[in-house]
């Protein structure tokens, strides 16, 4: 966030093309007028075309520019009856482009009307001003360390970036309840303009010392008394903001992770934006509750008992998959040939995951003393697995084995001397794949 940008009336009036709004070098200047109205009459200075898109510079503008984190505004442009849609907002220079939608281009001179989506920008002022709540709160419930390394503020979500360990559930938990408390107190928002060598020395104004300022800085506080600088929230802010907490609305944290090394990003919801997100939480809870036939107050006993049921058919299942797979286990024992003097046990499992298959090998090592290779497929999906006693290692290796069978199935794997395991999508032909094996034997 960076301190207010103003400036004055523009000294050129031509149409230019520019690659990029970066490369855009001009005199003019745009005077923002958008912290106290959202429409204003204004006269066309430039018209640039950036790429593919028209962008506009006025002398004066209740639009704000895309900067300290803050999207830009959108709106109308309207001249001489006819209208465009402003589709954002961006900062070039002392310039600011406004970006346009429409059919024709206005004239170099022209006076037009402005007018900013009121409901886009109190949407976007929420969540704004709930950032900085959320930034006081951050440092009362973990630490004052906690500094901020990033925002975007927008229409329909809050991001805040920042250094410090992951928060707990509880600390989440604290700082949403926090920040509502403050918004629920309705204190007054208010900012005021100071030089900034009498407030860069002031340790309870949150600055960021990365950024450039100016001769002259825009103090945002919440709390406190205008202008007296003794709010319990005070930063150096260029953006727009609600007039009051209350304003604000409701405050809800979506989401806390890692970003980089050291630095987590919570992203967060304010106003009617959060109130949606709550009507949608509340919907699926009751639409939870209708499929598992129980009151939304009983909602919570009734998963503890389904899923109490389910761990117990899991358990049920297992054992029987396990009894299942021994007495596979033991008619392939029964089965059980030789190859060059080497015990080999092979076979085809059918429609079978790779679950059971390693249950049957299982079995299989504890009671065989030789080369078992078993290939299975379910849903599309082959299996294949290998085991070799220690004893046969000089000879023939399952890695050896998987590595050489896994490309006829269409697939790969690989593994140790003892045991490996690999994959495939070609199910009509795992007896290929397993015909293979006597040879590879024969041959170690």
């Amino acid at each position: 966030m960076t301190g207010v940008q103003t400036c004055a009336l523009p000294i050129s009036a031509q149409k230019k093309e520019i690659i990029s709004v970066s490369s855009l070098y001009s005199g003019a200047t745009t005077e923002f007028v958008g912290f106290e109205r959202l429409s204003a009459t204004a006269t066309v200075t430039e018209v640039v075309e950036e790429k593919k898109r028209t962008g506009i510079v006025l002398d004066r503008s209740p639009f704000y520019a895309e900067m300290g984190g803050q999207v830009g505004d959108t709106g109308t442009l309207s001249i001489g009856g006819k209208t465009w849609a402003v589709t954002g907002t961006q900062k070039a220079g002392d310039a600011f482009l406004h970006f346009i939608k429409g059919d024709g281009v206005p004239e170099v001179g022209g006076e037009a009307e402005l007018a900013v989506d009121a409901a886009r920008r109190a949407a976007i002022q929420r969540h704004h001003t709930v950032t900085h709540l959320f930034h006081w709160a951050l440092h009362e419930v973990t630490s004052p360390d906690a500094s901020q390394k990033g925002s975007y503020v927008g229409p329909d979500k809050l991001t805040f970036d920042f250094n410090s360990p992951a928060l707990t559930p509880q600390q989440l938990a604290d700082i949403e309840q926090l920040v509502n408390e403050r918004i629920v107190d309705n204190a007054v928002v208010s900012w005021a303009e100071a030089p900034y060598s009498e407030v860069s020395g002031n340790d309870g104004i949150l600055q960021f010392f990365g950024d450039k300022y100016g001769d002259t800085v825009r103090v945002v506080q919440i709390g406190g008394e205008a202008n007296a600088l003794n709010g319990y929230s005070m930063e150096l802010c260029g953006g727009t903001h609600a007039r009051a907490t209350g304003e604000i609305g409701l405050f809800r944290i979506s989401a806390e992770s890692a970003i980089a090394a050291g630095v987590r990003r919570v992203e967060a919801v304010a106003g009617l934006v959060a109130a949606g997100q709550a009507r949608a939480d509340a919907g699926r809870i009751a639409a939870l509750a209708e499929t598992l036939n129980s009151p939304v107050r009983e909602i919570e006993k009734k998963i503890e008992v389904s899923l109490g049921q389910v761990k117990k058919l899991e358990k049920q299942l297992k054992a029987l998959r396990q009894s299942q797979a021994a007495g596979t286990a033991r008619e392939l024992l029964a089965k059980a040939g030789t190859i060059a003097g080497v015990p080999v046990v092979t076979a085809n499992l059918g429609q079978a995951d790779g679950d059971y298959a390693q249950a049957v090998a299982d079995t299989l090592k504890g009671e065989f003393e030789g080369v078992i290779v078993l290939g299975a497929a379910a849903e599309g999906r082959v299996v294949l697995l290998a085991n070799v006693a220690d004893s046969l290692t000089d000879r023939i290796q399952a890695g050896k084995i998987i590595q050489a069978i896994a490309p006829v199935v269409g697939g790969k794997g690989g593994g140790k001397p003892t045991q490996a395991r690999g994959g495939g999508k070609d199910a009509s032909r795992v007896d290929e794949a397993l015909a293979k094996v006597a040879g590879l034997i024969a041959a170690g």
